[in-house]
């Protein structure tokens, strides 16, 4: 049988025979475990959406994915990118983040046509896949991606859940770390969206992280279908000192909420770690939802600040940098993939 591989182009909604194949594809059981949503052309047409019309990231020549076509020209498979940009000392290196790769069963022998295409990519691309099947995780170490490491994760009861002292008997057990005193906190202030950031300092410190912009942050903020919150910690005169995006997850009836992205724009000051305080503190309390009992953070091990051990929890951050960044240290967030965007 011969194939033909297309580039994805356009808008998302001049893609409606590919979001109806992804939509076939979960709907004749192919996937494994599906999410929410998956079964339905129209929520892929949405995140579609996400991840290319509304990306602020995204160009129009900035690649989408390629989808795998049979003899008769219908659409047997699909491997997507959502294009990012990342930033080392001032140096924007162009970014991919893989997403969605589903290749119809009898046509499982084409796969290496798609992968070619993502390798070809990777030349010129910092490449990051957050959620690869275990299939996909053979295959990605065969193609020289790196893993992240291990997942530590940590919790910060608030008030309902016994608040500060809470935090104490789980510091004595390594779920929780000490948080910085308030110091000069007083002249910082709390945003809740990026709109009340006033300017975001760039750093110079050979490490490879996002490009951030009050748009791109905007963006992260409302895109995919999980409850969300912007957390960002300002000094004075509006500058960002830390950030995080947090989801909500219910269970054994407590309401946490994930702080699944961040940055710390001040590591030396702890500026994470002070926006984590002041969270847990009366004026931050205010920031989350209601219901909200519980914080939590995870962060990878080669990242790892805090003397405490933390929950140990597996990552599947896995990332390629081009060979003329291979030197460059990337920092990972381990939420940093496809699924926040989903």
């Amino acid at each position: 049988m011969g194939y033909r591989i297309q580039e994805v182009t356009g808008a998302a909604a001049e893609n409606p025979d590919l979001a109806r194949f992804l939509a076939d594809f979960v709907c004749s059981g192919e996937l494994e475990n599906p999410k929410p949503g998956d079964d339905d052309s129209l929520v892929w047409l949405q995140r579609f959406a996400w991840w290319w019309d509304e990306n602020p990231y995204c160009g129009p020549e900035s690649p989408r994915g390629y989808q795998l076509l049979d003899d008769e020209g219908v659409i047997v498979g699909f491997n997507g990118m959502i294009p990012f940009e990342y930033m080392v000392d001032g140096k924007i290196i162009p970014s991919l983040v893989t997403t969605t790769f589903f290749v119809r069963e009898e046509h499982r022998s084409a796969v290496m046509g798609l992968l070619t295409k993502q390798r070809a990519l990777a030349r010129t691309h910092h490449m990051i896949d957050g959620s690869p099947s275990p299939e996909m995780r053979r295959l990605l170490g065969r193609l020289g991606y790196e893993k992240s490491g291990e997942r530590f994760q940590y919790f910060f009861p608030l008030a309902p859940l016994g608040g500060g002292l809470s935090r104490t008997l789980l510091r004595s057990i390594g779920l929780c770390f000490q948080l910085p005193a308030a110091r000069d906190d007083s002249r910082c202030y709390l945003a809740t969206t990026p709109d009340e950031i006033e300017s975001i300092p760039e750093m110079s410190d050979g490490k490879l992280r996002r490009h951030l912009t009050v748009e791109s942050l905007r963006w992260l903020s409302k895109v995919g279908t999980e409850d969300r919150s912007f957390f960002g910690l300002c000094n004075e005169h509006g500058e960002l000192i830390s950030y995080a995006i947090g989801i909500y997850k219910k269970r054994c009836g407590v309401t946490a909420c994930l702080l699944m992205d961040y940055v710390d724009l001040r590591p030396d000051d702890d500026g994470l770690g002070r926006l984590i305080r002041r969270l847990t503190e009366k004026e931050g309390r205010a920031a989350l939802r209601p219901d909200t009992k519980l914080i939590s953070w995870s962060v990878l091990g080669d990242n790892r600040k805090p003397s405490a051990s933390g929950l140990r929890r597996d990552s599947l951050l896995y990332y390629q940098l081009p060979k003329t960044s291979r030197e460059v240290e990337k920092l990972c967030v381990p939420f940093e993939g496809d699924l926040p965007l989903l």
